[in-house]
């Protein structure tokens, strides 16, 4: 299962953001051995000024639950940008 988080912030916030998401990964991949991230951007920022990040997570489906209730916290203890939107996408079996 793929999991996907995206944000919108100010450009000027891109380096605490950047090393704020690494911690949190670091962190989840300690938690969780069997995790892979990923940390994309969108190539331009929007009319407001902002760039839309987006953190990409593949897991087992039975870590769901659990993952997802430790990355919202630590998402929210370590001040990364909110909203953070969640979506998921299974692979197509063939």
């Amino acid at each position: 299962m793929n999991l996907f988080v995206y944000y919108k912030f100010l450009v000027d916030q891109s380096p605490d953001v950047y090393s704020l998401v690494k911690a949190i990964q670091c962190q989840l991949v300690a938690e969780f051995p069997q995790l892979i991230c990923d940390l994309l951007k969108r190539p331009n920022t929007d009319e407001s000024g902002r760039e839309t990040w987006m953190e990409v997570y593949t897991l087992d489906d039975k870590m769901l639950p659990e993952f997802q209730s430790r990355l919202n916290q630590l998402a929210l203890e370590l001040g990364l940008p909110q909203p953070r939107l969640n979506e998921l996408f299974v692979p197509i079996a063939q």
